[in-house]
Order: structure tokens, then C-alpha cells, then sequence
């Protein structure tokens, strides 16, 4: 692990000029006719390490030309400085040799800074090519984008050094995000958001409402996708209303659509898709689209239970009960199992056998008052809670339980379940608005 400037050196007879950072970044600035020099002057960043990548032609004219040279200039300034020699990158197998000299040259873990003030034709493209690579094989971290404005310079002869690393992380943003709409994977979205937003929030002090905004919702985003593989029905219920509710406050703000940060409220818009569904006091259609983004997202396990466990909110409300009290939820769950109970032994009755559960008896006595209350529970809903039950506990169990269902099974039925859901639940207007009051 290192820190290291990586840059190019042409073949210019550059002219000399007061670099400042356009950013602010340094109240410093510094003449020099290389911008290399005077990043090193003016960041003075600890334990640097300069690697300046040169053609023949550049490596003769400005490299090595003593006390006018780049390498002069850099050890002059006591800083460790190296050069490679790469081809003019004409051909494509040139180019692949850029590639392979600069990856080479990153170690596991570098901080990197980057200089692409004198990077010509092709350079910049296979240059951010190869740092985004080692970033996920090296683990490498692009601390900045540096580029050396002369053509941009003011009557006094002062050249701002501008920093583009806010490029190279909506990059990181948008694998991000294609990551966590596609798999409802977090952590590199909200890890990107936090480096991008860093500075932002540094330049502003902390007082800029929107990217504190922001922040706060990428935050909120990691609670949201968390509670979803952990199939936590409480928390995203919560989670998944105050996701939406920052989602609509930050296009609010945003009205403007400042131009600085307009990409990453593009890729917001993306996220704020998948959680429009959210409602306040709809727990019943929330959960319910929670299994359906799972099913997405490959969350089969995390699907089944967040419907199974559904289906006793959907039957809490609609008799008033708490579906926030495990008594309350866990006597449906019971009320269910007996409702599937009486439908086997009234079959078996026809059929001339006898159930001589005792245990059961006594229990279906002791939650006679709550059956009574509970009467809308259909035999369809009853199997259709037991059948899914069945399936929840194959993958609960890992599949240690006696003739598990196949995997094919267990993949190709969600679908099917969550339409059943729909239909038994969704479809009939049970709960008229106003007529009982939600424990949300």
C-alpha cells in the first residue's frame, strides 16, 4: 500500500504559469511550468510517491533535460519520484500495453491520486479503464482527478487546477445502484454515496439542506435493503415510508436541478421506483411488496416469510387485534391451525375415522371466544397459510425435515403464492375505510 501521483508527461514546450486549485482545496498556489510540481508544492501530501508515465520523445524533452526537467524539478522537491516509458499507444496492442504498465504499477490498497492534465488521444479513456479495474481487483482508492487548466488561465497568468474526482465517483454511484436495483445489495451504493457526499458536504460546512438530505437517505436506503434480507416486517414498514418520504423531499428540493450533483438525483429516481409502493397505513400492501421485490432480488426465503407473516397482519386488522402484539398474532396463527384441524377431521368424519386429539380439544375450548371473533377466516385462507407454511419451512429448515420440497418447487411457486395473496386478500373490500382503526 502506497500513496502515488499517477500522470503523463507529452511532448509540449510547456509555458510557465501560477497553478492554483480552482476548488479551493489549497490556498496555495505555485508557478511551475509542469502542473505535476505544482500539485506536489501546493497538496504537500506525506509519503508521495510520483510515477510519471512518458513516451521516448516525451521522456527525452521533458523528462530528463537537467535543472529544466520534471525529474529535476521533482527531486529538487525531495519527493520520490519514478518514470516508465510507454509506446505512443497507436495500435490497439500499444494500447493494451499502456494498460498493462500503469496496472502494474498499482499495489493492493494505494491511495492514488491522478494528474491527466497532459494525457493525450487515448490515455484518459484506458487510464480511468485501468483504475476502475484495479479498484475492485486492488482495492486501490482514487483520492482525486487532478487536470491543469493553462487554456482556462486569467490576465494575471494564473491557471486553476480543477478536481474531476466527482466523475469518477457517480461512476462508483452507478455501479452501485445497478448493484442494489438488481440484487438489493447496499453496501457499495451507500459506500460510494458517503465518499461523494463528503466533500460536497465539506465545501458547504454542513449547511447545504440538499446534500444533507441526501445523505441522510443513503443512510435510510441501508436500513431499508438491510430489513429486506433480513426479512424484518416491524422496522421496514417503518423504514420503507420514511424512504419514500426523503425520496419526494429531496425531488422537492431539487427543483433546480443543480448541475454539479443532477447525476446522482438521476440514480435516486431509480431507487425511489422500488419503494413507490409505500403508503403510511397500508401495512397489509406494503409487506406484500416487499416479498415481491424479493422475489426479485432473489430472496426466496426472505419472500415466503414476509407473506406468511402477512397474512396474520392482514387478519389482525381486519378484527381489530395488535399486529404488533406477538399474543395477538401468535392466537391467530393458532386460531388458523385449528380452522385446518376442524376441516380434517370433519373429512375424516366421512370417512368413518376418528381424530381422539384430546390436546387439541382443550385448545380449540380455550380459543373459542377468539375463533368466534375470527369467524371470516376461510377454509380457503386456512390452507393457503398452511401450504405456504409448508413451503417457508423447507427453506426455514434448510431442508432437515422429512421429504422436503424440491428446490424447483420452492423456486417456481412463489409467483403463484403471491397471486393466491391478491386474490384472497386484496381483491375483497374487507377493510372499509374507517370502519376499524389500524395499529400502525
Amino acid at each position: 500500500m502506497g500513496v502515488k501521483l499517477f500522470t503523463f508527461l507529452g511532448t509540449n514546450d510547456y509555458k510557465e504559469t501560477e497553478y492554483f486549485f480552482g476548488d479551493e482545496s489549497s490556498t496555495k498556489s505555485y508557478k511551475s511550468r509542469f502542473t505535476q510540481e505544482a500539485i506536489v508544492k501546493t497538496l504537500e501530501i506525506p509519503e508521495l510517491e510520483v510515477i510519471v508515465f512518458t513516451t521516448e520523445e516525451a521522456y527525452q524533452k521533458n523528462w530528463i533535460p537537467k535543472d529544466e526537467g520534471l525529474k529535476s524539478k521533482l527531486e529538487n522537491a525531495n519527493v520520490k519520484c519514478k518514470n516508465i516509458m510507454i509506446p505512443q499507444g497507436k495500435t490497439n496492442e500499444e494500447i493494451w500495453q499502456i494498460f498493462n504498465l500503469v496496472y502494474e504499477n498499482i499495489e493492493e490498497n494505494d491511495e492514488i491520486y491522478v494528474d491527466i492534465t497532459h494525457s493525450l488521444r487515448s490515455i484518459p479513456v484506458v487510464f480511468m479503464s485501468v483504475l476502475n479495474h484495479a479498484k475492485i481487483t486492488k482495492g486501490c482508492h482514487i483520492k482525486r482527478i487532478l487536470y491543469g487548466a493553462y487554456e482556462a488561465k486569467e490576465e494575471d497568468n494564473r491557471s486553476p487546477i480543477f478536481d474531476l474526482i466527482l466523475f469518477d465517483k457517480i461512476t462508483d454511484w452507478s455501479f452501485g445502484v445497478d448493484q442494489l436495483i438488481s440484487t438489493g445489495e447496499s453496501e457499495k451504493f451507500c459506500s460510494a454515496a458517503e465518499e461523494t457526499l463528503k466533500p460536497l458536504k465539506s465545501q458547504t460546512q454542513g449547511k447545504d439542506e440538499l446534500v444533507s438530505l441526501t445523505e441522510k437517505c443513503a443512510k435510510k436506503i441501508k436500513e431499508f435493503y438491510t430489513d429486506l434480507k433480513l426479512a424484518q416486517g416491524k422496522p421496514i414498514q417503518k423504514n420503507g415510508v420514511e424512504l419514500k418520504n426523503l425520496l419526494d423531499e429531496i425531488k422537492e428540493l431539487n427543483k433546480d436541478e443543480r448541475l454539479e450533483i443532477k447525476p446522482f438525483y438521476d440514480i435516486l429516481e431509480k431507487i425511489e421506483n422500488q419503494v413507490d409502493f409505500f403508503e403510511e397505513n397500508n401495512l397489509v400492501e406494503n409487506i406484500l411488496g416487499c416479498a415481491k421485490l424479493c422475489v426479485k432480488f432473489g430472496m426466496y426465503q426472505q419472500a415466503y416469510t414476509f407473506l406468511l407473516e402477512n397474512i396474520i397482519n392482514y387478519i389482525c386488522l381486519e378484527a381489530g387485534l395488535d399486529w404488533n402484539k406477538l399474543k395477538d398474532r401468535e392466537n391467530v396463527a393458532k386460531v388458523i391451525g385449528l380452522k385446518n384441524l376442524a376441516v380434517r377431521k370433519e373429512k375424516n368424519y366421512e370417512k368413518g375415522q376418528e381424530s381422539g386429539d384430546k390436546e387439541t380439544s382443550d385448545k380449540e375450548t380455550e380459543l373459542q371466544n377468539l375463533k368466534d371473533k375470527l369467524g371470516f377466516i376461510t377454509e380457503d385462507i386456512a390452507k393457503y397459510y398452511d401450504k405456504l407454511g409448508q413451503y417457508r419451512n423447507t427453506l426455514n429448515h434448510a431442508g432437515f425435515r422429512e421429504n422436503p420440497l424440491s428446490k424447483k418447487k420452492v423456486l417456481d411457486e412463489i409467483n403463484s403464492f403471491i397471486s393466491e395473496f391478491e386474490k384472497l386478500f386484496l381483491e375483497k373490500e374487507i377493510l372499509e375505510e374507517g370502519e376499524k382503526e389500524h395499529v400502525l
